[in-house]
């Protein structure tokens, strides 16, 4: 039997229940903001890091690698003289 692995939310959710007492005892207002902006924030960097569509596998380095390909054509690319007449 596996688990299913818990979202930030279910996360959060068994933080609060486990340590601070929740829903009997409450975070000071400020407290609970910053929790789940976190919580919100690491949910919307999970959906990014799993697409709608499983064939296209998530690439963090995707952008540096776009950088380090044109770098390359860049200095890859040959000019071409077309003043020489024949």
């Amino acid at each position: 039997m596996s688990d299913s692995i818990q979202t930030p939310w279910q996360k959060t959710l068994h933080w609060l229940t486990a340590y601070a007492g929740f829903p009997a005892r409450r975070l000071p207002p400020k407290a609970e903001l910053l929790l789940l902006i976190a919580t919100a924030a690491a949910d919307e960097d999970l959906a990014v890091k799993n697409p709608q569509n499983g064939k296209i596998p998530f690439n963090a380095n995707y952008n540096a690698q776009i950088r380090n390909y044109t770098a390359q054509r860049r200095r890859a690319h040959i000019k071409c003289d077309n003043s020489a007449k024949t």
